[in-house]
């Protein structure tokens, strides 16, 4: 369990680092807060609790500016989330033959525009 805590804090700062202004690391840790908050919960009260107007952080009209307005590198992010889910793969794997691996990760919501 703290190898996988170990990984996800590497992830969390390596994203944080990727955000090039302190309200943007701000905004990314009220997203991050909510999903944690509703993690393990009921669907019905993960959909309450994930409203951007539940964030103990953030307003809600910072959350909408970072996912819709402000100009962080998408490319960066998505090129961090592979390396660390690779690393984590590559770490936990058996010894002996290499077994068949796909991985898919939606990262579709990250941008809505625009090209890689």
């Amino acid at each position: 369990m703290s190898n996988l805590l170990t990984y996800a804090q590497k992830l969390v700062y390596t994203l944080m680092s990727l955000m090039p202004s302190r309200y943007q690391q701000n905004s990314l840790r009220g997203l991050l807060g909510l999903f944690l908050e509703a993690s393990g919960r009921l669907p019905e009260a993960q959909l309450r609790l994930t409203l951007p107007e539940h964030s103990q952080t953030v307003s809600p009209s910072s959350l909408s500016r970072f996912l819709n307005q402000y100009k962080w590198s998408c490319p960066s992010v998505i090129k961090a989330m592979r390396q660390s889910v690779l690393q984590q793969i590559l770490a936990n794997r058996p010894v002996g033959r290499r077994p068949t691996l796909q991985v898919i990760l939606d990262l579709t919501t990250l941008e809505k525009t625009g090209t890689l």
